[in-house]
């Protein structure tokens, strides 16, 4: 059974590609300059028309096709907005089809806002489903504090399981409900990473995760996925945890 470390490393060694398709120098130094620390290759191609801001591709190493999007957009991806979980389905942009197009490729710099964000989209398809478990990671009782509020609306008003660990002690806080269990002093390879899964309540077609490593202060490197086998592996990794 493969660690939350061994997943990041997994997905670390897989290399994307990057086309992008514009006329526009700045736009295609911006991305050149946003994806050289990724594990992706930046390939400018000429845009077809000048008429619009241009697209973007993305790749398998094997140059197999992973969707196409255009550049206005797939900066939403880079910069999301930040929504409660109740109020994404509501949003201007559909995030979920932002983030799949990014699925399973390794971002880098992400900071405390942009991960936030990300974390979003994977409480809303929990809160879609309504059904299932969530699976939260904090590094420490102060990081969950800001975050009570979320969760304890979550289980309120859905029928949802949540289990929160934490790298330290905690102190009980009357904010809690019982339907969320929280995990302390997990040890091991918790305090290293901020992970949001979802087990997709009975469905693979819902089930997503986020999982990401602090490898500089406020700065994360991991990945979001909806692969409902790695989704699984990473489940039963956290639930030997909070059995153990």
């Amino acid at each position: 059974m493969n660690g939350l470390r061994d997943q990041i490393d997994e997905i670390e060694a897989r290399r994307k590609l990057l086309e992008v398709h514009t006329d526009r120098d700045r736009v295609a130094a911006e991305f050149e300059q946003q994806f050289s620390t990724r594990n992706v290759r930046v390939v400018r191609e000429s845009s077809a028309s000048s008429a619009d801001r241009g697209f973007v591709i993305v790749r398998d190493a094997d140059r197999e096709f992973r969707g196409a999007l255009g550049i206005d957009h797939f900066r939403a991806v880079l910069s999301p907005e930040i929504h409660p979980p109740w109020a994404l389905e509501d949003a201007d942009v559909d995030y979920s089809d932002l983030f799949a197009f990014l699925e399973n490729t390794l971002f880098t710099s992400y900071d405390r806002r942009q991960m936030l964000a990300a974390s979003r989209e994977i409480e809303e398809r929990a809160w879609r489903t309504d059904a299932g478990t969530l699976f939260v990671g904090f590094q420490n009782s102060a990081a969950l504090a800001s975050q009570v509020s979320v969760y304890e609306r979550m289980v309120r008003e859905r029928n949802l399981g949540i289990t929160i660990f934490v790298e330290d002690e905690y102190e009980y806080d009357e904010r809690i409900a019982d339907a969320i269990d929280v995990v302390s002093d997990a040890g091991g390879e918790i305090g290293a990473f901020w992970f949001v899964v979802f087990d997709g309540g009975g469905s693979d077609l819902r089930k997503c995760g986020l999982l990401a490593e602090e490898r500089e202060p406020d700065r994360y490197y991991g990945f979001w996925t909806y692969d409902p086998d790695r989704i699984d592996e990473i489940v039963s990794s956290l639930r030997s945890l909070s059995d153990s």
